[in-house]
């Protein structure tokens, strides 16, 4: 004998009853009902259609006369025998909302065993198709579990949880630059915040001097790295950690015994330091960082940079940026996180006399634009001007394109390239490159 799929008609037909004796609780049933197929019988699809549909029209009676004249021809047998039966079963309607429950766990359930079926077929597959299917099949999954029943407004807690958030700063992350902090305020959890240049312009290394200060204040850290390996992450979080070390030394391989005792003393203090650091360099596509996200809880992810992330399914690019500026932004509401996300910039800015980015710069712009709460941009003058550059070598601009609670503008900061650095001030990096020349 077949095995029924979980069900429960008794309860199923408790709650049309009560939504036609009573019909003020259509909407605790309803809440519990985001579509008709929740009900298991199909002619209880048909009749939670119809009650629906005279109730959002505002109809001052739905009983069983008005329900028969809305259910389709030949939906159920009998009808007024039939939902005269139902309404004849209700001695309360008190407990509504526990039936609708049941009705709807019972719908969860169906839905996971028609997944779990699908698995199995996967099973005879192989290679990508095989892969391919279960991610499919484990986001429909993940879909279904994070269904949630939408809790009712309650303003006393609104209140109490706005109160808390305007008093308590744990929401507030500072990037760790004073006056792009003062500037900006800091990245907030449950938000995006954009990092976009150019090749070149060291936005890279602006996240990483990020990364640095954000474990530096205990925060929890997870990064993707697409453009570049964890191992070469790693070297430039060691160059930065370093009191003298150059990157372009240890990309050629060319140590002095100084430099190898450093290097020595460097890894014992980054072993220490970086225990909340979490880096991935193989995660390709938006289903697979999702789960680590989901996984790791950070307090900030950083993904460098977006335009190399894939979506399975979808090739058109601006469709795919927006597929993962979603995601983003519900996975950052979801797990109170921030997202610190890279991005690159079309060629347009640099055909311009004035090479300074604007929002239009930005690669598929529009959801970028849209989702992300503040977009810093990186421009580094020297590149285009040299010697003419107002800000010369050593100073690079970050220029707020975009903050959606406070006032934009620019600050000038400085770097030291070799060095991985992104310092304070101009003169901070000018002040590094003498120390450096009188060691």
């Amino acid at each position: 004998m077949a095995q029924l799929s979980p069900h429960s008609i008794e309860a199923e037909r408790l709650i049309l009853g009560q939504a036609m004796v009573d019909n003020s609780v259509i909407d605790q049933i309803a809440q519990y009902i985001p579509e008709e197929t929740v009900f298991y019988d199909m002619k209880h699809q048909h009749i939670w259609k119809s009650i629906l549909s005279l109730h959002r029209e505002g109809a001052q009676v739905i009983d069983p006369i008005t329900v028969v004249a809305q259910i389709p021809k030949d939906a159920v047998e009998e009808p007024n025998y039939y939902l005269t039966g139902l309404t004849s079963d209700v001695h309360t309607t008190a407990n509504a909302e526990h039936y609708a429950k049941v009705v709807y766990e019972k719908w969860l359930l169906r839905k996971v065993i028609i997944q779990s079926k699908k698995i199995t077929r996967v099973m005879d597959m192989d290679g990508d198709g095989a892969h391919h299917a279960l991610q499919r099949m484990n986001r429909e999954i993940e879909d279904i579990l994070n269904l949630r029943i939408r809790q009712d407004f309650d303003l006393d807690s609104l209140l109490s949880n706005t109160i808390r958030d305007i008093t308590v700063t744990d929401n507030i992350v500072p990037f760790g630059f004073k006056s792009i902090d003062n500037l900006t305020g800091g990245m907030t959890k449950g938000e995006i915040t954009v990092v976009a240049g150019r090749p070149g312009h060291f936005k890279s290394t602006m996240t990483i001097n990020i990364v640095n200060s954000l474990l530096n204040r205990g925060y929890n850290v997870l990064v993707f790295n697409r453009e570049m390996s964890n191992v070469e992450m790693m070297k430039k979080l060691i160059i930065l950690e370093s009191n003298s070390l150059s990157y372009h030394n240890m990309r050629m391989g060319t140590f002095s015994d100084k430099d190898i005792q450093e290097l020595s003393a460097v890894k014992d203090i980054v072993s220490e330091k970086y225990k909340n650091l979490i880096m991935y360099d193989d995660v390709f596509d938006i289903d697979r960082a999702m789960r680590e996200i989901r996984k790791h809880r950070p307090d900030v992810v950083v993904d460098d940079y977006i335009g190399l992330i894939d979506v399975i399914g979808i090739e058109d690019n601006r469709i795919r940026i927006d597929n993962i500026m979603k995601q983003y932004k519900r996975a950052c509401k979801t797990y109170s996180m921030a997202a610190l996300l890279v991005s690159q910039l079309n060629r347009a800015c640099e055909d311009r006399n004035n090479k300074r980015p604007i929002l239009r710069d930005l690669r598929d712009s529009g959801s970028i634009e849209q989702d992300a709460e503040m977009i810093l941009f990186m421009y580094y003058d020297w590149r285009y001007n040299y010697h003419e550059s107002m800000v010369g070598e050593h100073g690079i601009e970050v220029v707020l394109g975009k903050n959606r609670y406070g006032k934009t503008g620019s600050k000038v900061l400085g770097v030291v390239g070799d060095r991985c650095k992104i310092l304070n001030s101009k003169d901070d990096a000018m002040s590094e490159m003498k120390r450096l020349k009188n060691e």
